[in-house]
């Protein structure tokens, strides 16, 4: 080569040299001078290519980009860091560089949102990043705190999900099992189906509807048939995670069980009760009626559709007083004190009285206190029983009155030994009246007061062994004298039951003369 084609090219390859080593003192300038203020909120770098080179960057993104950065494929590093975050980045960015158009991609993240606009013009391509410092960065620096804490803390949530008694799997969004605990796994091999065939396990149990966010899990029941032919059943509720769903099985045999063993005691107490004559009335803590019985229908006249609807006590009490089933009571106020003090004695467990109705019947009611600040009421008719009462006890005054206008001194013993029953005229005779004496009075106490009034005599042993003797019994008679010189004629008469009957009759100051002159005449 001669010396006059030399020397033009030697010229422009120090041109060459001297351009290249001017751009390059420009860049290394821009990079080592000190950036202008960063305002504050998101920071937009700006990166710019001519096909995979990188040619210019603003002056936010060359403070943050070092040597490293620029040496290695800036163009890959970039979109491996952007496609990491978009999962559509890299078919849009080629979509977009082949076809010369734009696009934006937007995207919340832990840090805050991240906005990407790529520019393609032919060969040239501009990044535009919002919201991401490290645009080309390929190592991340943690503490190490936080890693030794966050390995700790998916240590315990892997325990707490194995060893926990709570069936859980989750379903992807085809339906198929990705995952399940060591609790569902131990239930495959107590199932009756062979569902531990391989991976991915069967489904054991159906899954509820998935809750949303915030809103309390309405859970679904579901049966499982196991090896040994028993059932056991499962609460279950799902929730949504992400494409995901996790399902959760709590075992809820026992709470079937208990419910079921509830609904059968709470038959059987139906029909116990069904059967009772006696209105029965429970009412909650609240006061409002849980349980009635037929008995209360038929012996408050009340409607079954109204006491179904669960009225409260103050309301079962005022339809009773308009009904007239409610004793009368002179104002309203007197009622409504008389409404608190029997739910009080209620509660107490001391609450009895007897309603004397205006329709002329009589009920017994009582209240009894139970378990969690319960109240019943049983209502009973005792219309018959005070009529049979008040009827005996009628016969018992006439019987008294018919017993008081006999001349003869009367007393009657039971089968013990106590009396019973005496007249006026036994008062009289000896001075005594049974009625105003406390205690009971036996034959022996009764033979004592006899012998205090009247002569020493082997009469009154024999009564006592006569009163008191258990075989058969007859008739007979005596007499005894008394301290004022009369002579009693005694009577001793066996009665039904075990019973006696003693009279003692004194002689007619008026008779005995007369039969005297009668036998002296004859």
């Amino acid at each position: 080569m001669s010396a006059s084609l030399l020397a033009p090219s030697l010229i422009l390859f120090l041109v060459g040299l001297f351009a290249g080593l001017a751009a390059s003192a420009a860049w290394l300038k821009a990079r080592h001078t000190t950036p202008e203020p960063v305002p504050e909120g998101p920071v937009t770098h700006e990166l710019h290519f001519d096909g995979d080179m990188m040619t210019d960057a603003c002056p936010a993104a060359r403070a943050i980009l070092s040597p490293d950065d620029l040496d290695s494929d800036p163009m890959a590093r970039l979109t491996t860091r952007l496609g990491e975050l978009f999962p559509q980045f890299n078919a849009t960015f080629e979509a977009a560089r082949a076809d010369g158009v734009s696009f934006e991609l937007s995207e919340a993240t832990t840090s805050g949102p991240v906005h990407v606009a790529v520019t393609c013009e032919g060969p040239r391509t501009t990044f535009r990043l919002t919201g991401l410092p490290d645009i080309l960065a390929s190592r991340v620096l943690v503490n190490r705190e936080i890693v030794e804490a966050d390995r700790a803390e998916l240590a315990v949530l892997r325990s707490t999900v194995s060893t926990g008694p709570t069936v859980i799997w989750r379903e992807d969004k085809r339906g198929a099992i990705d995952w399940v605990n060591t609790a569902y796994m131990d239930l495959t091999e107590q199932a009756e189906t062979n569902a531990h065939s391989g991976w991915p396990p069967k489904r054991l149990l159906d899954g509820a509807s998935v809750t949303p966010a915030g809103q309390i899990a309405q859970p679904r029941r579901s049966p499982l048939t196991l090896k040994d032919g028993t059932t056991r059943w499962f609460d279950i509720t799902s929730h949504g995670h992400g494409s995901s769903t996790l399902h959760y099985a709590n075992d809820a045999s026992k709470t079937i069980h208990a419910e079921e063993a509830l609904r059968n005691f709470t038959q059987t107490l139906t029909q116990t009760f069904a059967s009772l004559p006696i209105g029965l009335a429970i009412f909650d803590r609240q006061r409002q009626m849980q349980l009635f019985n037929p008995a209360l229908l038929d012996l408050t006249t009340l409607e079954p559709e109204w006491l179904i609807a669960r009225p409260t006590l103050y309301d079962f009490i005022n339809r009773l007083r308009e009904k007239r089933m409610l004793p009368e009571r002179r104002d309203f106020t007197d009622w409504r004190a008389k409404i608190n003090e029997l739910e009080k004695l209620a509660v107490n467990g001391t609450y009895l009285e007897t309603w004397n109705l205006p329709t002329g019947q009589t009920y017994k009611v009582t209240g009894r206190p139970h378990p969690e600040g319960a109240v019943a009421f049983l209502i009973e008719d005792i219309s018959a029983e005070v009529s049979l009462t008040r009827k005996f006890r009628r016969e018992l005054e006439v019987s008294q009155s018919l017993l008081d206008c006999l001349p003869e001194a009367i007393a009657v013993f039971d089968a013990h030994g106590n009396l019973s029953l005496s007249n006026g005229a036994y008062c009289q005779l000896w001075e005594h009246d049974p009625e105003l004496v406390m205690d009971q009075i036996g034959i022996v106490e009764a033979t004592r007061q006899w012998q205090q009034k009247s002569l020493p005599t082997p009469l009154w042993g024999d009564v006592r062994e006569f009163v008191c003797h258990a075989g058969d019994r007859t008739e007979w008679f005596g007499s005894a004298d008394m301290e004022n010189g009369q002579q009693l004629a005694c009577r001793f008469v066996p009665l039904a039951g075990g019973a006696t009957m003693v009279s003692f009759q004194q002689p007619d100051p008026i008779a005995a003369p007369m039969k005297e002159l009668a036998r002296i005449a004859t």
